[in-house]
């Protein structure tokens, strides 16, 4: 992935997640973002990884709990639905389109929910700015 700071998620995960079951923790428009000369969106998304192995109490045991924070920059086109108290993911997709596009849009990015939050817009960069252990009060 050619995103910047992808790599610091990849050495935590050994490649790149999928998002299934993630939480959006943040998501934060910004009309004028001064470094990307137009509107941007922050996202933290509470990240893990699900094993196969079952815990004592049934439960599948997770492993790898992250918050990763991006920064979407040259937003377009943004859609949003049902944003609430707890937004779960099925996936989150960073679509690369530049070979599709005129304009100097890079990205397409599905925030596909199971419950909660579903986003789609368009975009010029991502960055992945933080990459940090979980922490319930982060």
């Amino acid at each position: 992935m050619q995103i910047p700071g992808a790599e610091k998620v990849v050495s935590i995960f050994g490649r790149w997640p999928s998002f299934h079951d993630a939480e959006v923790i943040r998501f934060v428009l910004e009309r004028s973002d001064p470094y990307a000369a137009g509107p941007s969106i922050f996202v933290d998304v509470h990240a893990f990884e699900m094993t196969s192995e079952i815990a004592a109490d049934g439960i599948y045991v997770l492993k790898h709990h992250t918050l990763i924070s991006f920064h979407f920059a040259g937003v377009v086109e943004v859609q949003l639905e049902e944003f609430n108290n707890q937004n779960v993911l099925r996936d989150l997709d960073i679509i690369e389109i530049s070979d599709r596009q005129m304009e100097l849009l890079k990205y397409e990015v599905h925030f596909d929910s199971t419950f909660g939050l579903d986003a789609r817009f368009l975009c010029r960069e991502v960055t992945i700015t933080n990459v940090q252990p979980w922490n319930a009060i982060n």
